[in-house]
């Protein structure tokens, strides 16, 4: 029982660290500020993390299929401007349709790009990502863009429960995230392909299909994430999106995702997402420079991904030991073991 325990602790470790950050994180906050622990400061860290957070569900299933999207955030950028451009024309019912359906084509275009064109995901979506943001700026005149309209304001500062609409908005796709990654055939087929693309083919999996359908959920979820930013700003700004790559990653990464592809889970992503928030609302309560912000989560980053690493290469070692275990029977290797049959001479 006790040696079972211990597998299952070493298997978690990375998960259970990052919680154990976040909590000790938390419990720091609440005794160095008055305020982190009240219901306000609670509302402000979620409704802060809603955007972050939404994007995030995508590219954590990116991450488990092997692939990144570095566009998100001049997807976020384009979506939002477009928006604000029909929110002022034709109507905000029709800005919110297109806003969807907008993020939901960008996905596609990057899912074209990488499996019919045969581009590395870093390198299509880097070049996506600033065609997207190119785009943005050019249609809003590299100016922000004011709703004149201000319904979809309104609709997200409604409070139910004390919480306001964008978090329930992160509630839902975190929902609908955790039924397709870990309850449908997709979601399976993802882990295979990021674990073992060859393996997966040669199992009877269509291997592109299978990536492409991440990068179209992702920007789905993008234009989601624009309609709330730019209900939360009243406007749209073309380079608002700047950081949001990194930021996705950096949670996700952070969470227990794993770079390397085939494992992970929404939790995990979660997990991320809340760490960076509380990392980025402590700083602001503590009155601390924002720049140390950076280094404190990008030293979180780096010490997730070594960990992340060392646990895959143990693993792989303990695979390989078992696999040779059961070639032989539970023995040492036959080069190891001594000839009993032939006699030991000696010279006189």
């Amino acid at each position: 029982m006790n040696s079972a325990l211990v597998r299952t602790l070493r298997r978690h470790a990375k998960d259970y660290s990052i919680l154990g950050v976040l909590l000790v994180l938390c419990v720091f906050l609440a005794l160095s500020t008055e305020t982190f622990v009240s219901v306000s400061n609670v509302q402000n860290v979620l409704q802060q993390i809603s955007v972050v957070g939404i994007i995030t569900m995508g590219m954590a299933m990116l991450l488990v299929s092997g692939n990144f999207d570095l566009s998100v955030g001049g997807q976020v950028a384009l979506i939002g401007v477009v928006t604000a451009m029909l929110a002022n024309g034709p109507g905000l019912a029709t800005a919110v349709v297109v806003a969807v359906l907008a993020g939901t084509a960008l996905g596609a275009v990057n899912a074209a790009i990488v499996t019919l064109l045969g581009v590395n995901s870093l390198v299509a979506t880097l070049g996506s990502g600033m065609a997207f943001t190119g785009a943005a700026y050019l249609l809003s005149g590299s100016a922000p863009i004011v709703l004149e309209d201000r319904g979809l304001q309104t609709a997200m500062s409604v409070t139910l429960a004390g919480l306001p609409v964008p978090v329930y908005l992160l509630a839902a796709v975190i929902a609908v995230s955790v039924w397709f990654l870990h309850f449908t055939v997709g979601g399976r087929r993802l882990y295979a392909v990021g674990a073992n693309a060859d393996a997966a083919r040669t199992a009877g999996v269509d291997v592109d299909a299978v990536r492409r359908l991440p990068f179209v959920i992702t920007g789905f979820y993008c234009g989601v994430a624009a309609l709330v930013l730019v209900g939360l700003l009243n406007s749209a700004q073309p380079g608002v999106g700047g950081n949001y790559p990194l930021q996705v990653i950096a949670a996700a990464v952070v969470g227990g995702v794993s770079i390397a592809g085939g494992r992970g889970t929404i939790l995990m992503a979660i997990i991320g997402v809340v760490l960076i928030g509380v990392v980025s609302n402590g700083f602001n309560l503590l009155s601390l420079d924002p720049n140390f912000q950076n280094v404190f989560t990008g030293a979180i980053v780096i010490a997730a991904v070594a960990l992340d690493t060392h646990l895959r290469k143990r693993a792989l070692r303990t695979s390989a030991l078992a696999r040779q275990r059961r070639r032989t029977g539970g023995q040492p290797p036959a080069d190891r073991v001594p000839d009993r049959a032939t006699p030991v001479t000696t010279s006189s």
